[in-house]
C-alpha cells in the first residue's frame, strides 16, 4: 500500500490526476481511509467528473475527523470548498423503491442510501429497477442543482377505459414564400448556434490550458489545497472552462436539434407529383 501511495501522489504531483484517482480508489478497496476518500473526491473534481467529486467528497466530510491543526483546518475547507463547487455543476435524484429492489441509472448499477440523493450530470436520465423479474423504468430530465423524486412502483396501474381516434384532418400547409422563409431562418439559425459552440469549445480548451498551467507553475500540490495565490486564478479559469463547456454543448444541441427540423420540414412539405389519367391524355400537377 506504501508503494501504491507513493505512485498516487507522484501521478498528482506531475498532474495526471485520472491515473492518480484510479490508484487512490485502488488503496480505498483495501484502506477505506478518510484520506483515499477526500483524495479521490478532489481529483473527481479537478478531471471534470462531478458527480463522482459529490459522491466522494460527500463521503470525505462524513469520515473526516475534526480538523486540530491550521494546516488540517485548511484542507478541510479546501475539501467543503471542491464539494460545495461540485454541487452546483450536477443535478440530484432522489430514488424510492421497493424494499429489494435493484437500481441502475443509464445502465450503471447504483446503490440508493436512504435520505441521500444520487447526483447526476444535467441532462435525461433512464432509470430501471428490478424486483422479482419485474422491471420499472422512467425517463426523468434533470437540471444542473436541481434536486427531483422519483419514486418506482411495481404495481401494475388500473385499466382505463380508452378511445379510438378517429382520423384526424390535414392542416394547411404552408405557402411557398413562408416555407422557404422558414427553411432559411432555420438554416442561418443552426449556422450560428453551431458556431457559437465552436467558439465556446476553444474558450474551454483555452481557460483548461491556462489552468494546467498555472497550477502546475504553483508545485508540488497542483493547487488542489488552494494555498498560493495563484490557485484563485486556477480556479476563475477552471469556472470559465466548465461554464463554456456547458454552453458550447448546449449550442451544439440546439444547432443540431434546429438543423434535423429544418430538415424535416423541407423534406415533409416539399411538393410532390400527382398524376391523373384521362382519356385525353396524362396530367401531371404539383399538390403540398
Amino acid at each position: 500500500m506504501t508503494r501504491l501511495r507513493a505512485q498516487a501522489n507522484a501521478a498528482q504531483a506531475e498532474g495526471r490526476f485520472a491515473e492518480s484517482r484510479d490508484l487512490w480508489q485502488a488503496i480505498w478497496r483495501m484502506d477505506r481511509s478518510q484520506v483515499a476518500a477526500c483524495n479521490i473526491g478532489a481529483l473527481s473534481y479537478r478531471i471534470g467528473d462531478a458527480p463522482a467529486a459529490v459522491r466522494w467528497l460527500s463521503l470525505c466530510k462524513e469520515i473526516m475527523r475534526p480538523p486540530s491543526t491550521p494546516e488540517e483546518r485548511e484542507l478541510y475547507e479546501s475539501r467543503l470548498f471542491d464539494l460545495a463547487r461540485a454541487r452546483q455543476l450536477v443535478g440530484e435524484i432522489r430514488i424510492v423503491l421497493p424494499a429489494g429492489a435493484s437500481c441502475t441509472i443509464d445502465g450503471e448499477p447504483i446503490t440508493i442510501e436512504r435520505d441521500k440523493p444520487v447526483a447526476v450530470n444535467p441532462g435525461r436520465h433512464t432509470i430501471a429497477a428490478t424486483l422479482n423479474g419485474a422491471v420499472v423504468r422512467v425517463d426523468i430530465d434533470v437540471r444542473r442543482g436541481e434536486t427531483r423524486e422519483v419514486r418506482l412502483d411495481f404495481t401494475a396501474p388500473p385499466l382505463r377505459p380508452t378511445a379510438t381516434p378517429g382520423p384526424e384532418l390535414a392542416s394547411a400547409p404552408p405557402s411557398s414564400g413562408l416555407r422557404t422563409g422558414l427553411i432559411a431562418g432555420g438554416i442561418a439559425g443552426s449556422a450560428v448556434f453551431l458556431a457559437l459552440g465552436g467558439v465556446l469549445t476553444v474558450v474551454a480548451h483555452d481557460a483548461e490550458a491556462s489552468r494546467d498551467e498555472i497550477a502546475r507553475s504553483v508545485g508540488g500540490n497542483n493547487c488542489l489545497r488552494l494555498i498560493a495565490p495563484e490557485c484563485r486564478k486556477a480556479k476563475d479559469y477552471e469556472d470559465t472552462m466548465f461554464t463554456a463547456r456547458e454552453l458550447s454543448t448546449a449550442s451544439f444541441i440546439t444547432g443540431g436539434l434546429l438543423a434535423a427540423g429544418t430538415l424535416g420540414f423541407a423534406l415533409f412539405t416539399q411538393p410532390r407529383a400527382e398524376i391523373t389519367a384521362s382519356a385525353s391524355g396524362i396530367a401531371v400537377s404539383g399538390v403540398w
